[in-house]
């Protein structure tokens, strides 16, 4: 499988409410496949391949946590929001891009080891809130304000890259499942089933585009395609009762989350295409997290739901990591429920 679209969707910057660079990248893959392809007053793409059998909506969103600049100081210093679940504790010391009338680099500000001591001798180590944090660009004031405005996004400034097993990004929660709809798409032999393709806006800030897509489109079956927690690194903590998701077993077939109960003759069809077709996959429960099949399920009068999801390492972070065959058998899952989507009893 050749990785140089997720490199491309990964790399472009896209937070909730600005994702247009990451849609325009969606609207030129689906040139010349989907029959249709719509945005919505939400800034959802929605593209369309008419055929026959249940009418399925695959959805993933688009855009990526970050920042948003919320003030800009006399001395040129960039104070900001953060945009989406952004640790405080990864911000200080990062290279980030302010997205403004040109992409302009700069730095989180960080306070040397040497300045942390308090009055009473102890290290101040905690992390200050992002509020309270500022990003340097390195430029006089006049430049700073001629180029960077209030409200402009900014992302982290990571490159992706990759080795012989592992994809290494920014953003892979969520441009992974993005990449998985599109070469899922190319994989299947058939689409047994009218689709809907979406990728939707603003998850990050509370699962806000799906809803209004879904309702437009009134799909039968919603599956949301994810990038989720894989935790399998040291000192995590689960509790007794959660089993894991790790790398390297292939696609998480989710059957409860926070906000969601999979319907679960969908998940049940979608384990029997992995078992059948011989593709690694892990059936999950668990009560943290949640995706647009969420919103999907209760959009109008209802639609069959269900999410499937790559295990990746360090989301929400500067940099995660997602094993190239797990996205592979994700890949293979989804053109299998692709494949043989009209066997499924609605």
């Amino acid at each position: 499988m050749e990785f140089s679209l997720l490199a491309r969707l990964a790399d472009a910057p896209g937070i909730s409410g600005r994702e247009e660079r990451v849609r325009d990248l969606i609207a030129e893959q689906l040139s010349g496949v989907a029959g249709e392809i719509g945005i919505d007053a939400m800034g959802n793409l929605i593209g369309h391949i008419p055929g026959k059998g249940p009418r399925v909506a695959l959805i993933a969103h688009m855009d990526e946590i970050g920042f948003m600049v919320s003030k800009i100081e006399k001395d040129g210093f960039i104070r900001v929001m953060p945009v989406g679940g952004v640790d405080q504790q990864i911000f200080g010391g990062q290279k980030v891009i302010v997205h403004g009338r040109e992409d302009l680099p700069g730095v989180v500000g960080s306070i040397p080891p040497h300045l942390l001591q308090k009055a009473d001798g102890t290290e101040n180590k905690a992390a200050p809130a992002i509020e309270e944090g500022f990003i340097d660009p390195g430029l006089p004031a006049a430049m700073v304000l001629d180029l960077v405005g209030v409200g402009d996004p900014v992302t982290f400034a990571t490159r992706s890259w990759e080795n012989e097993v592992s994809f290494f990004a920014k953003a892979l929660d969520d441009r992974v499942g993005l990449f998985v709809m599109l070469e899922a798409v190319k994989q299947a032999p058939k689409i047994d089933c009218d689709l809907f393709l979406i990728a939707s806006t603003q998850e990050e800030y509370g699962l806000r585009g799906a809803g209004p897509a879904v309702y437009a489109v009134a799909p039968q079956v919603v599956l949301a395609l994810e990038g989720t927690v894989a935790s399998d690194t040291p000192n995590l903590r689960l509790p007794a009762n959660t089993i894991p998701t790790v790398q390297g077993q292939g696609p998480e077939i989710r059957l409860t989350d926070k906000r969601m109960i999979s319907d679960r003759q969908l998940a049940d069809f979608l384990i029997q295409c992995a078992e059948e077709a011989g593709i690694r996959h892990q059936v999950v429960v668990k009560n943290t997290g949640a995706t647009d099949a969420a919103v999907g399920q209760v959009a109008a009068a209802g639609v069959r739901s269900c999410a499937v999801s790559v295990p990746t390492r360090y989301i929400h972070a500067p940099i995660s990591v997602a094993r190239k065959e797990d996205i592979s058998q994700t890949t293979a899952l989804v053109a299998e429920f692709l494949k043989r989507a009209s066997g499924l009893a609605l």
